[in-house]
């Protein structure tokens, strides 16, 4: 972590400088969304008063500006995964792309798609769905550990068309092998699909590495602005989709009784995009390039064992997350004789902001950890050990006021 300095980085964030509820801010809530640098900030106020014109489009010169800066955009978020521009399409977010694939992969009777318990809701109902369709969906099931239980993809079945995994989940923190799973789907004629939300922002993620054939990822949630996202589709599977909304900019050609589309990505990136939201994330990967991901990565695994080593100490505390071999940045929890809900507000009353609830994994939460919601903590490469130890003395005054 040569020339890693967590003060200075703290200093890029003006949020984090904000008193709330009279105490300073420990923002712990990074899984939900990251807070943004003045890199970011700044270099979308400077979009708006020096580029703003809808690309693609208009020929004078504002737009042609706004061209270069949607398509230097996407040039550094394909590099910023080893993919390339034309495997890479903008979206709202995640939730957008796994609905996007879902609705353009063509699906017949009696396929079959293959997800997992550890999924957030996004990456389950669009599959669900399918069903009407006579599209099998099957669960994958997990261990004691919340490990995935390979011998489900050793044995897939043959019609199966889809499997899908997030990279890491938004309440185990379970960090699923990828690659092996994928290396499996191919073997077995299927096409790989990975929900990498909870990944890309704090690891290097290489998807021709990975072997993935889809891909997404939310902006938010790295640093980047609200409502853009990405979704990576290799070449080798871009034929025979189909467009998920119809309109301007997507077409090659219009006539009453012919409509001819354009290539991916164009033909998803109908009407006009979120052009500020792309330009902002190709800054926050440049600001996450200048620190360095492998950084990043070895900084919060730092982080995450101060975590989990000071949470021994907390009575009363029960840990559901963490316990794969190959763990995260998230710590869900409870204590034990409150709501999560009130948990998160006490904490709040503490300036420090966590999230409580299902996380949108409710199947998860019910069916394996057997508790109507947990608290959550999640970190990101701009929180420090001290804001940690606030944490778990603030757990421990709440479980003695309360428990």
């Amino acid at each position: 972590m040569q020339g890693f300095d967590v003060d200075a980085i703290r200093k890029d964030f003006p949020i984090l400088s904000k008193p709330v509820n009279g105490k300073m801010l420990a923002y712990l809530d990074n899984a939900a969304t990251s807070q943004k640098p003045l890199a970011v900030i700044d270099g979308i106020k400077y979009f708006y008063e020096n580029l703003n014109a809808n690309p693609m489009r208009s020929i004078h010169s504002l737009a042609e500006k706004a061209t270069v800066a949607y398509t230097e955009a996407r040039e550094k978020i394909a590099k910023f995964i080893n993919a390339s521009p034309d495997e890479i399409v903008f979206v709202r977010n995640s939730t957008e792309a796994i609905n996007l694939v879902s609705m353009s992969l063509e699906f017949n009777r009696g396929d079959r798609i293959a997800t997992t318990y550890l999924e957030h809701h996004s990456n389950i109902l669009p599959w669900m769905r399918l069903k009407d369709a006579g599209v099998d969906v099957d669960i994958v099931d997990v261990d004691e550990n919340f490990d995935l239980d390979l011998e489900y993809y050793k044995e897939l079945k043959e019609n199966t068309k889809l499997v899908t995994v997030s990279h890491e989940s938004n309440v185990s923190g379970t960090i699923n092998d990828v690659k092996i799973i994928s290396r499996l789907a191919h073997e077995a004629g299927a096409l790989a699909f990975v929900d990498a939300a909870q990944s890309v922002p704090h690891m290097k993620v290489d998807v021709k590495n990975l072997g993935a054939d889809f891909l997404c990822f939310s902006g938010h949630k790295m640093l980047g602005p609200l409502g853009i996202g990405v979704l990576y589709i290799s070449r080798d599977v871009q034929y025979g989709m189909m467009p998920f909304l119809l309109g301007g900019e997507m077409i090659r050609s219009v006539k009453l009784d012919k409509v001819e589309y354009q290539d991916v990505p164009a033909v998803f990136e109908a009407g006009t995009q979120n052009v500020e939201g792309a330009y902002g994330l190709g800054l926050a990967v440049d600001y996450l390039n200048q620190i360095g991901m492998q950084n990043i990565e070895a900084y919060e695994k730092s982080l995450t064992n101060h975590l989990y080593k000071a949470a021994e100490e907390v009575y009363g505390l029960s840990v559901y997350s963490g316990r794969s071999r190959n763990r995260g940045t998230i710590f869900s929890f409870n204590l034990k004789s409150l709501h999560p809900h009130d948990v998160a507000y006490l904490l709040d009353k503490e300036g420090i902001a966590i999230r409580s609830g299902f996380h949108c994994a409710q199947p998860f939460v019910e069916d394996k950890l057997h508790v109507e919601g947990t608290a959550r903590a999640s970190l990101y490469f701009y929180n420090t050990k001290s804001e940690i130890d606030r944490f778990i003395k603030s757990l421990t005054d709440i479980n003695t006021t309360y428990g």
